[in-house]
């Protein structure tokens, strides 16, 4: 079929970023957006996927064809009430992202948030957002680190009318980084993005303090914050202080106040977690005060389904923008029936597709006119997760032996069904530090499908026994003596979620591949519901049942992860164990530590995390993709990227007839 160009907002200099497994608030500079993926590995969560994946790639990207795809409506026939949107990644409720963060949560969450302080363009670059912010003022202090004052504008609201004020960032700074929140009530410590940068956050977080240091309540309208320095320079520049502003009354009584000392804010005594506790579990579910261009409204479990409403009090994004669209339903659509709804008409915009033959299903509905698409490079991958502190992934050499035992090419080829490619590290094609590091990136371990390597590397792992101790046989389980003197069978347990496609490839190419029996590894294959996956997938503990999950990650901007790594945080998914932990997490640091600007040593520095994470595999990428997304001709404007540009901002723009 002939395609028309449409030019879509790609990454220039500034990149990826990976949205953490609990989530971001607004566009918090160290959050990955965790989007997870699972199943169609459309479900990112950063932060999980479902089945649909993105991939990478420069330039324009390509649309529908112009005979076919050309918008017929003029502006005058826009009616604009309501537009459904259907997400293969099947929705929580939960959608306030730091307790869980499927991606399909954190895109409603998104479309609820606004008003934050610093907001990336379409090209990627991190601005001051002029809309919201009357000034910013910087200054470097003596000890190393920085101190921004922010002053806020006049006539900023909720959406329930009430102002907004400087207190009101304040207080998600203090709120989001308390350990009543991180400990007593269970918030992911992913959820303290930009908080963990403010000088003041280890011993605050970890209620050694009741005041926060580095953030400060100058008047009404103004606040400053003061990040530590040892997270400076900073390569992604002002992102550091992109926060944005939360209702305090829905999350705490209204007899807790913000207090300002010198050394700090603090909450008043009354700020324990018995005291907000139920207010914070009914505001969770229920964030009927909003930020953003729409504001909460509902949530149907039965249906898995969110509807959002214009938020009247929104005075417009960077640039002004407001919604076009009064309602927006957003709901889990099954993968199995999702080109029968959007055929339908039961849905209008069917986000990321990734399968090829759901691809190839909606590029024919496609050539038979009445629908559009966009297509644009992932910026992530389907991956195979792996534990990293228990059982047999604990060891490096398993992982590398399981790279070794699937056939990624031919894996990534009939997934894809040739709309993707495999990558050998957390990276997308789009991102300027591949093709500026080409070379490096070739040279890559591609772990090429090799039962004997696989066999070699066993060995070397000491994986060369039977049950009994006696030398391995030849055939059946390996087993390996530990440290303590007991055996360890070569057995992995792998968690996947139900009706995804993803997992049932994996079921024929690695888990009944007879080269894996032959190696002397089982694995065994738990089926639960992808919300089940994501709870197990969240859970660090040694303790932890499954030692191999399938998803899919999203990168955000920046392409900030070092919270990924960090040693002993609830945020570290892959819990690498000592000292390979500690190197990668040093490495992944050095990279924000790369001076605004200097992209030639963050490229060098890119590379070295990408080396070291390549020879560690503590994930196993499957294929970074091109994403899809198909929409009715009745839809007009709907532009999206994926990466800086992804539906919660594209729907702003959006016209419907």
């Amino acid at each position: 079929m002939k395609k028309k160009l449409l030019s879509l907002f790609l990454v220039g200099a500034l990149s990826i970023s990976m949205l953490a497994g609990c989530g971001n608030q607004g566009n918090n500079a160290d959050n990955s957006n965790t989007t997870e993926e699972s199943g169609n590995d459309a479900a990112e969560a950063g932060n999980d996927d479902s089945s649909n994946d993105t991939d990478t790639g420069e330039g324009t990207e390509e649309s529908g064809d112009a005979e076919e795809g050309e918008d017929t409506a003029s502006d005058g026939n826009y009616s604009n009430k309501q537009v459904i949107i259907g997400d293969s990644t099947e929705t929580s409720g939960d959608v306030t992202p730091y307790w869980t963060n499927n991606a399909s949560d954190y895109n409603v969450f998104k479309m609820i948030t606004g008003l934050d302080i610093v907001s990336v363009d379409q090209e990627g670059k991190w601005e001051v957002n002029e809309t919201v912010v009357d000034s910013l003022e910087e200054a470097d202090n003596e000890d190393g680190s920085k101190t921004y004052t922010i002053k806020i504008k006049d006539g900023l609201k909720f959406s329930n009318g009430e102002p907004v004020a400087a207190k009101d960032y304040v207080f998600s700074y203090l709120f989001w980084g308390s350990n009543e929140m991180l400990v007593d009530l269970e918030a992911a410590e992913a959820s303290a993005g930009i908080q963990r940068y403010a000088v003041g956050y280890a011993a605050y977080s970890a209620g050694e303090t009741d005041t926060f240091e580095g953030v400060h309540l100058v008047d009404d309208m103004t606040y400053s914050v003061t990040i530590d320095k040892q997270f400076l320079p900073y390569y992604y520049g002002k992102a550091l202080v992109s926060a944005t502003p939360e209702y305090m009354p829905g999350w705490v009584p209204e007899d807790v106040t913000i207090e300002e000392t010198e050394n700090g804010v603090k909450f008043s005594d009354n700020f324990t977690s018995e005291y907000i506790s139920d207010k914070v579990n009914e505001f969770r579910y229920n964030p009927t005060v909003c930020t953003g261009p729409y504001m909460f409204t509902s949530y149907d479990k039965n249906a898995y389904s969110y509807t959002v409403t214009k938020n009247p009090e929104f005075p417009g994004n960077f640039e002004g923008q407001t919604a076009n669209i009064e309602t927006v339903i957003y709901k889990y659509v099954a993968q199995d029936t999702m080109m029968d709804q959007l055929k339908t008409g039961a849905i209008d915009i069917l986000l990321q597709c990734a399968d090829g033959n759901d691809i190839e299903a909606g590029l024919d509905l496609v050539d038979e006119g009445g629908y559009d698409y966009v297509n644009y490079p992932r910026a992530g991958y389907g991956m195979v997760c792996f534990k990293c502190n228990q059982g047999p992934t604990q060891f490096v050499e398993v992982r590398q032996a399981i790279a070794h035992l699937l056939d990624r090419n031919a894996f990534a080829q009939t997934f894809t069904g040739g709309h993707g490619v495999v990558v050998n590290g957390p990276y997308g094609s789009s991102q300027w530090m591949v093709n500026e590091h080409a070379d490096e990136v070739d040279a890559l371990n591609a772990y090429n499908y090799s039962p004997e390597k696989a066999v070699e590397l066993l060995e070397q792992g000491g994986w060369t026994l039977n049950e009994d101790g006696s030398d391995y046989s030849g055939s059946g389980i390996r087993y390996k003596k530990l440290e303590d003197g007991t055996m360890m069978p070569l057995v992995i347990e792998w968690c996947s979620s139900e009706d995804n496609s993803v997992s049932d490839l994996l079921v024929t190419s690695l888990q009944k591949n007879p080269d894996v029996e032959a190696s002397g590894m089982q694995i065994n294959q738990t089926v639960v519901t992808f919300n089940e996956l994501i709870e197990h997938y969240h859970d660090p503990s040694p303790e932890n049942k499954y030692q191999m999950f399938n998803l899919a990650n999203g990168f955000g901007n920046p392409y900030d992860i070092a919270y990924m790594y960090e040693p002993g945080s609830d945020s570290n998914i892959n819990c690498l164990l000592e000292p390979e932990g500690t190197e990668l997490y040093d490495l992944s640091v050095a990279m924000n530590q790369t001076e605004e600007g200097d992209d030639e040593a963050y490229g060098a520095n890119w590379v070295k995390f990408m080396q070291k994470w390549n020879e560690l595999v503590p994930e196993l990428p499957l294929y970074s993709n091109d994403f899809h997304d198909f929409f009715s001709t009745k839809v007009h404007d709907y532009e999206e990227d994926g990466y800086n540009w992804d539906v919660s901002q594209a729907i702003l723009y959006t016209n419907v007839e």
